[in-house]
């Protein structure tokens, strides 16, 4: 029996073909990369508006990419500032010696918290040993986030906006048509 022949070359009309494929394919690319941008933008700007700047808020993201020297101690002062800003450590810069600080524990529960309340980390995110101290208390911190954000974000965005459009938020458990004039139908 005869073996089919494959044609395995292009020839104009297919290669224009993929080219258009390929870039359809950049286009759809940059268009997402463009919205993702303006997302981004969009969200540093809601930050400033509400008291964090673009560096807090990303660090996150920077923080688990930056493992080692000058970027370790960037990473590590980035956080106790948060910390310190989202009330989860005491403040104890431009403090003398016996200010009171945060110890390891406070450390890692704050850790937790803070990755509790972006939606990261959890059971077994500690780095170290399961049921330690250590890992005992990022959990805590971490649950706490995650409580401290389900609890709260619907009603901290419904304020913030209202604050952005100068409006009152809606008090919680009021009727919002209680002032409205009563009419007979």
């Amino acid at each position: 029996m005869a073996e089919a022949v494959r044609n395995t070359t292009l020839n104009e009309d297919e290669k224009a073909a993929l080219y258009g494929y390929l870039c359809r394919a950049e286009r759809d690319a940059l268009a997402e990369k463009d919205a993702a941008e303006a997302k981004r933008k969009e969200n540093f700007k809601r930050g400033k508006e509400w008291g964090f700047s673009k560096e807090e808020i990303s660090f996150h993201e920077q923080a688990r990419k930056e493992t080692s020297g000058a970027k370790l101690l960037s990473k590590f002062k980035i956080h106790r500032s948060v910390f310190i800003k989202l009330g989860l450590i005491p403040d104890d810069r431009g403090g003398d010696l016996l200010t009171d600080r945060a110890d390891k524990l406070q450390l890692l529960r704050a850790r937790g918290e803070a990755d509790g309340l972006i939606g990261e980390g959890g059971p077994g995110s500690s780095g170290h040993a399961a049921n330690s101290d250590e890992d005992r208390a990022y959990l805590d911190g971490w649950k706490s986030g995650q409580t401290k954000f389900a609890d709260n974000w619907k009603a901290a965005m419904e304020k913030a906006q209202a604050a952005r459009s100068r409006e009152e938020p809606p008090a919680t458990g009021t009727d919002p048509f209680a002032s409205a004039p009563k009419t007979l139908n």
